[in-house]
């Protein structure tokens, strides 16, 4: 006898045996068992997931014996004929090499006609797309209204070629791919029942490569076992059967990009060349393992998204917990166009090394929230009197210990043991906030401005002698309560509250729309809006504090707007005319004339054209 191959010897004989698809067989065998059996069936899925023997098996269960039974016998003689190919009533046809008007018309001729053996006349007709526009209009009226014994059963994988005329007719049932858990187990039961020797990996493996195709993990299945020739089938015997990468090079290689070991990274790859593999499909592969990783990373039970074993599962989200958080992401984009340009190229192994080498360089970018939160800090810090570090020159950002306070007490007795100077006299005249500080008062050098430069050697004359000139930052504790003269507009007040603070740079910016304390409003830009909202507390405290009274802020929108084209050009215009009418009005003439014929001389508006 000669050999039948897995995909034949293996072929599901009732709606039970069909694997992945339990919405349709569910379906159908309610509908028989219900006796609401509709004439027309469209079964639509890709390739080897179940639609030409779903098609025969619901023919059997409409011609057996106990027909209508959702569960047939498949030892009556109608039922052998069907498994077989042989019945006459049940004829499959195919679309793609009867796909013309002629062809429709014979069947429309032979439907007339009673079942011989069964109770039903089936007509499947596989890759019913294939048919001509002539051939599909042909058809629909009997598609419609067919004889009560005519049963048909279209199949496609390209559902979207059939015209809408025939969707309207016919019941749809779209069949899914089968996930690759599901695949590895019915190859387990086949392998068993051959009793052939094999490793869980290697089935993994081509249901992987099977892409959720049933018939195509058998062909493969057969292929490997060829190559194996009676020895037991390993995950490594798989790999080089079908020419693509192991899953254990897959972690491998992950492993290393995320190490930054691009040597190893490289080494991986030649590896992998130097046993056949295609490179193409090991970018691909490498992808799907970043995938994996983001979706063990962010999903809690990743077992639904991601087809691989229990141990499997467990390693890629202790691998991806253990990652930076948003590198994988970066790393999954980078390498998505490596593959993309690995397709354009003709050297795509020199892309794809190159580009590893790349991910191995990558460095993750911090999140925006986490470095808005250390510039808060660190203006804290500055605001507070925070000092610079040691061996940091003056005007840096201070480090972590950047407190005085914190630095040792040996390096400062001279500063300590230093009397304190003479304290100036009081100036008499107000100045403003907006003029350039004066020195402080003299006072010990321990309380020294956290800003100065580099400190002075210790002597006994006063800070005054001893400071730079121009300006300095002082500490918060050193400002006074309110300046000695109030803002008199508000160009004086933002500056003054900059001073104060100098992150609230943003009111320089503003436009006074009134200005009578406590009452202010002021406009502000679209992009400033805003960033002065989210600090209105702070400005409004400062400002009372400042003007001496309980400010009301109000701030809008709408400062700065860029005047259009048609706004500047009527401007424009009208500054002319203005221009040339002064002229007209100051012009020596009007005052000889007036001067000849007295005050009597009524001059009319001049008009410009």
């Amino acid at each position: 006898m000669s050999y039948l191959v897995l995909a034949r010897k293996f072929r599901p004989q009732s709606f039970e045996e069909i694997i992945g698809q339990e919405h349709v067989t569910r379906t159908l065998g309610n509908a028989i068992a219900s006796g609401r059996v509709h004439h027309a069936f469209l079964f639509c899925g890709a390739r080897g997931v179940g639609k030409t023997t779903a098609a025969r098996i619901l023919a059997k269960c409409l011609s057996c014996e106990r027909a209508p039974t959702p569960t047939p016998c498949n030892q009556c003689d109608a039922c052998r004929e069907i498994t077989a190919g042989t019945s006459v009533d049940v004829q499959e046809i195919d679309g793609a090499s009867n796909n013309s008007v002629d062809d429709v018309r014979t069947l429309r001729e032979s439907i007339r006609y009673l079942p011989v053996r069964g109770k039903r006349k089936v007509y499947i007709i596989d890759e019913v797309h294939m048919l001509s526009t002539g051939a599909f209009n042909a058809l629909l009226k009997t598609l419609e209204e067919p004889p009560p014994h005519a049963l048909f059963i279209f199949a496609t994988t390209e559902v979207h070629k059939v015209p809408i005329t025939i969707l309207s007719r016919v019941q749809r049932y779209d069949f899914r791919l089968v996930p690759a858990a599901r695949i590895a187990a019915h190859l387990t039961e086949v392998l068993e029942r051959e009793q052939i020797a094999f490793e869980p990996g290697a089935l993994m493996l081509v249901a992987r490569e099977a892409a959720g195709s049933v018939r195509d993990s058998l062909s493969l299945t057969e292929q490997v076992l060829a190559v194996a020739a009676g020895q037991p089938l390993t995950e490594t015997l798989a790999a080089e059967a079908l020419g693509v990468a192991d899953r254990g090079l897959i972690v491998q290689l992950g492993q290393a990009v995320l190490a930054r070991d691009a040597a190893q990274a490289l080494a991986l790859v030649d590896g992998a060349c130097a046993r056949a593999y295609d490179v193409q499909h090991l970018a691909h592969a490498l992808l799907e393992h970043l995938r994996n990783l983001v979706v063990a990373r962010v999903v809690q039970d990743p077992a639904a998204l991601i087809d691989a074993p229990t141990a499997e599962l467990a390693a890629l989200a202790k691998t991806a917990q253990a990652t930076q958080a948003g590198l994988l992401e970066m790393l999954f984009d980078r390498l998505a166009k490596i593959a993309q340009e690995m397709t354009e190229s003709m050297l795509p192994r020199y892309v794809f090394e190159v580009g590893l080498v790349e991910l191995c360089r990558v460095e993750p970018l911090e999140p925006v929230a986490q470095l808005v939160d250390r510039l808060e800090r660190l203006e804290t810090r500055l605001m507070a009197g925070g000092a610079p570090e040691p061996g940091r020159p003056s005007g840096a950002f201070p480090g972590p210990s950047s407190s005085r306070a914190e630095q040792p007490r040996a390096s400062r007795p001279a500063m300590e043991s230093r009397p304190p100077a003479e304290p100036r006299p009081p100036v008499a005249e107000p100045r403003s906030p907006m003029a350039e500080p004066r020195s402080a008062p003299a006072e010990p050098r321990a309380a020294a401005s956290p800003m100065t430069a580099t400190a002075p050697p210790p002597m006994a004359e006063p800070r005054a002698a001893a400071e730079p000139k121009g300006p300095r930052a002082a500490p918060v504790a050193d400002k006074p309560a309110a300046p000695a003269v109030r803002p008199k507009d508000w160009p004086s007040l933002a500056e003054a509250i900059f001073q104060r603070k100098p992150p609230l740079a943003v009111l320089l910016h503003g436009e006074p729309v009134a200005y009578a304390p406590p009452e202010i409003v002021v406009a502000f830009k679209s992009g400033d809006i805003d960033q002065v909202r989210g600090r209105l507390p702070d400005i409004k405290a400062l400002a009372s504090e400042l003007l001496g009274c309980d400010v009301r802020l109000e701030v809008r929108e709408g400062a700065g707007e860029a005047p259009s084209a048609m706004d500047l050009a009527e401007q424009t215009a009208r500054a002319a005319v203005e221009k040339r009418r002064q002229e007209a009005m100051s012009h020596p003439a009007r005052k000889l004339v007036a001067e000849a014929f007295g005050s009597e001389v009524v001059f009319k508006e001049p008009e410009v054209e």
